[in-house]
């Protein structure tokens, strides 16, 4: 009878000893599909954050690529940090512009490049140098037209599409070697039609060229070729495109 019982427990013992390994196994196998179902959430949601945000193209010349200051002292990523900081989280801008173009090689740059996606906010500021090479108003509006179809095609359905005024040059040190009041004259016509245009196409228009005139009285506006703005300008556009188009 002892020995019978003595046999009993340690076949009782054994099959204990036998049985906790694999319960603890179990336990890490579970624990481990857990933690590889979290990575795999905390994977989604990262894209998901990205994804979220809002894209931005901002279209131009030298006004837009910002020439004479650093690349976040442009107007455009100016922008996009006060809309982050007012909670509308916007990507870095991409930015189709060069120093000199006028209508028409902004058209065929946009015509040229390879668009990978649509943009929730688009942005045009041109024409400058059309004024400059003395390029007629006709071709301008004709330009325009064709800039705003490429613009749909790449904007997003309710993609939103603002309209930036042409900056007066003459209220600069280098325009003291030309007629003010001539350039400002012109400068005020190719304004007018684009804002004709932009109410004609329901499109909102910000007026950056009074922020531009007072360049000639505060010379800290001016970048130092002393005839493009300068980072302090290009915020006080951000501020007004911002609270033009976004509030």
């Amino acid at each position: 009878m002892n020995i019978f019982l003595k046999n009993t427990l340690i076949f009782i013992f054994l099959l204990t000893i036998s049985c906790n390994p694999q319960n603890s196994l179990e336990n890490d196998v579970e624990y481990s599909n857990i933690e590889n179902d979290n990575f795999e959430l905390n994977e989604i949601d990262k894209v998901n954050s990205n994804t979220s945000k809002l894209s931005f193209l901002a279209l131009g010349d030298s006004y837009t690529i910002g020439e004479g200051v650093n690349e976040n002292e442009r107007w455009p990523n100016q922008f996009v940090e006060i809309a982050n900081e007012n909670g509308l989280e916007i990507e870095k801008p991409e930015i189709i512009a060069q120093t000199g173009w006028k209508t028409y090689d902004l058209l065929n740059a946009i015509s040229q490049t390879n668009f990978t996606q649509k943009y929730d906010y688009v942005s045009l500021l041109i024409g400058v140098n059309n004024q400059f090479n003395s390029r007629s108003i006709d071709e301008f509006k004709e330009d325009l037209n064709k800039i705003l179809d490429k613009i749909n095609s790449l904007k997003k359905n309710n993609g939103n599409i603002i309209i930036i005024s042409i900056p007066d040059w003459g209220y600069t040190p280098f325009g003291n070697s030309y007629n003010r009041e001539s350039i400002s004259s012109e400068i005020n016509l190719f304004n007018n039609n684009l804002i004709n245009f932009a109410n004609f196409n329901g499109l909102k228009y910000v007026d950056v060229t009074e922020i531009s005139r007072r360049a000639l009285n505060e010379s800290n506006l001016l970048a130092s070729d002393n005839l493009h703005p300068s980072g302090l300008m290009y915020l006080e556009w951000a501020k007004k495109i911002y609270e033009t188009w976004i509030d």
